[in-house]
């Protein structure tokens, strides 16, 4: 993240809120779900391990692959930061800027209709992706003529109607009066502490359209000490006990998979669907990908080949059954395949699976038993809710790109990263087991869904929760925060070589000030609080940073963390990829991908004492397994597949069936 925040005119930017903590907490509650589920199926206790780094490695777009397969190739990653992604551009238009993404080919001609059809990029040259990317220069230029004159949400929405993705830079203020927003009760009115009352996040899951998150607010200390009792503990100890019938495992057992013999059938594509996928397959689920050459995942193709190396890492460990969903032959495969699944994952457009006759309740109908999950960027209901977009199209309209950048009023300075995708899918494969626990204990099948846009707003709930209370308080803040201070990235001895350091409050001070050899500056008493450090913040600050330009980020990182500071050093992947840390870990997953050759994948962050390591297996092409998995899992006969292969409705890739 950070190693590609910004631009070389100014430091590496941390992003707002608390992006790193809730992906934690995600990860953290995902590993108690996969423990609970195990517990339910006759599994035993068992001491969970989450890490900190490693659960934010998984974030990075994709990072440790990419720069493994470059490296393989002979070329050099990307180093410098260059702010945005050239192929998502934040645009100004007459009253703000907008985030605009083209990327199919479809979009591609709708902008240029909407343009005026300008003759000189009339050729079919255009069309193609790989041409633009190598031509952004060029045409950036003109989407910023094209886009001069707009009016920002005029602007969007008259290019979402033309199916052109393009996205609104608002700011928190605008999201907590936006009227999708509002509608979709994203944010509900309840006591936030004794005697207060404010919006806060409603919650990060609908589940059967019902809302699950907020319930109350946090706790004063003790508060209800007087009315918890033991009874009440072994209550909720009884609920995760195994079902009668159900013995117990020996904790001597060989540990298993938590998620061995639960049947996924993903149609994800891009990033939210297929991180779901991947975090339910390295945990022992049997996920299959569904997809076709008339409809592939853009992710595996938008370089021009069947195999990318981010594709590699999203669908590893699943296969994939090659089914054209819009042909007429198709709906005798999705019915043995219906009744095949435990778990449906997709995330395409609004509406797409309702369109294919694969809606909510045609599915429940088919299979009571089964859970759906669904992810829209802006989620299935609300006035936007037919917007189509990427990740990066979520950081403008969700707050984030407005409060990701400096108090120095040049506005954002951008960033290459895909956020909330890695995180969405993650919240996603949370709800989906979460259904299987209540599936579990009798419940029906149910239909869960996440949307896109409040995955990313969830991690910026308490900066909402300030702007409602104090109107202007959630502002762009730079890498400062008001927790401490000193607080944030100090460039250290060479070139774009920096270290993140955190004073969390006086005892931190006081070990800083030690280890830096307490220089006279920081005897100073106005110092010895963080009220005083936060008053004099820019003085403290350029006195770290006088410290810490004399030596390297390691040796920042390693003196600050022996005296208990927090503090470490920007990596970029290539130094992930050779980190003893990591790769002592078993982090580092070195793998021969078919169609690519050998990458280094990002491995799990989360393990178990009584878990069997995560499976990670190579990703599959389309169709790679469609023969086997129709005649061996969903029974049908090997001269049917045949017939549909034959007709157009399957493609496959392996061996007739004998």
């Amino acid at each position: 993240w950070l190693a590609l925040s910004g631009v070389p005119e100014k430091p590496p930017l941390l992003p707002p809120g608390s992006l790193a903590s809730d992906t934690l907490g995600v990860l953290g509650a995902y590993a108690v779900t996969l423990g609970l589920l195990q517990v339910l199926r006759g599994g035993g206790g068992q001491h969970l391990d989450v890490s900190a780094l490693e659960a934010l490695a998984q974030m990075n777009t994709w990072g440790l692959p990419n720069s493994s397969h470059t490296l393989a190739r002979g070329s050099l990653p990307q180093m410098v930061r260059s702010g945005d992604s050239p192929m998502y551009p934040t645009i100004a238009c007459a009253d703000g800027h907008v985030r605009q993404v083209v990327m199919a080919p479809g979009q591609w001609r709708a902008l240029w209709e909407w343009m005026g059809s300008p003759d000189a990029f009339a050729d079919e040259y255009w069309e193609s992706f790989f041409n633009r990317l190598s031509n952004l220069d060029v045409l950036n230029q003109l989407f910023e003529e094209h886009w001069s004159g707009l009016p920002m949400l005029e602007g969007c929405r008259e290019a979402q109607s033309r199916g052109i993705v393009a996205t609104p830079m608002l700011s928190p203020a605008d999201i907590l009066t936006d009227g999708h927003f509002a509608a979709r009760g994203s944010f509900r009115r309840s006591e936030v502490a004794p005697g207060i009352e404010a919006p806060v996040m409603a919650g990060l899951w609908e589940v059967d359209g019902e809302r699950v998150g907020y319930r109350f607010r946090a706790p004063a200390i003790g508060e209800h000490e007087a009315d918890f009792n033991g009874r009440r503990f072994m209550e909720s100890a009884d609920r995760v006990r195994p079902p009668d019938g159900v013995q117990a495992s020996d904790p001597t057992d060989a540990p298993g998979l938590p998620l061995r013999g639960l049947r996924v059938a993903d149609f994800g594509h891009g990033g939210v669907g297929v991180e779901c996928g991947r975090m339910l397959a390295e945990y022992g689920a049997d996920v299959v990908k569904v997809e076709s050459h008339a409809y592939p995942d853009f992710i595996r193709i938008f370089l021009g080949s069947e195999m990318t190396p981010s594709f590699a890492s999203s669908s590893r460990t699943k296969r994939c059954l090659g089914l054209d969903l819009k042909h007429e032959g198709a709906g005798e495969v999705l019915e043995h395949l219906m009744g095949w699944a435990d778990v449906i994952i997709e995330n395409n457009s609004t509406g797409t699976m309702a369109d294919l006759g694969l809606g909510w309740e045609a599915l429940h109908a088919m299979n009571p038993r089964l859970v759906m999950v669904s992810s829209q960027l802006m989620g299935s209901r609300g006035p936007l809710a037919d917007w189509i977009g990427y990740g990066p199209t979520i950081q403008t309209v969700g707050g984030l790109s407005w409060l990701w950048a400096f108090d120095d009023g040049d506005g954002p300075p951008g960033s290459n990263a895909i956020h909330p995708d890695h995180l969405a899918g993650r919240i996603c494969a949370l709800g989906a087991l979460a259904a299987m626990i209540g599936r579990e204990r009798g419940c029906p099948g149910a239909h869960v869904e996440v949307a896109q846009v409040e995955a990313l707003m969830g991690t910026l709930g308490d900066l909402f929760l300030g702007e409602s209370l104090t109107p202007g308080s959630a502002r762009p803040e730079g890498n400062d925060s008001p927790t401490g201070a000193p607080w944030g990235v100090f460039r250290c001895a060479g070139e774009e070589t920096w270290c993140v350091l955190c004073v969390r409050n006086d005892e931190d001070w006081e070990n800083l000030r030690g280890a830096m050899g307490s220089p006279g500056w920081m005897e100073d008493p106005a110092l010895e609080t963080t009220a005083g450090r936060l008053l004099a913040r820019d003085r403290v600050n350029a006195g770290v940073s006088s410290w810490t330009a004399g030596k390297t980020p390691r040796e920042v990182q390693d003196i600050c963390q022996a005296a208990g500071v927090p503090a470490g050093r920007l990596m970029h992947t290539v130094d992930q990829l050779e980190d003893p840390h990591l790769e002592q870990r078993g982090f580092l997953v070195g793998m021969d991908q078919p169609g690519l050759g050998r990458v280094v994948l990002e491995g799990a962050c989360i393990t178990g004492s009584g878990m069997a390591a995560p499976v990670i297996r190579p990703a599959p092409f389309i169709g790679e397994h469609t023969r086997r998995f129709c005649v061996e899992d969903l029974g049908m006969h090997p001269d049917r597949v045949e017939e549909l292969i034959s007709a157009g409705a399957m493609e496959a890739v392996d061996e007739p069936a004998t």
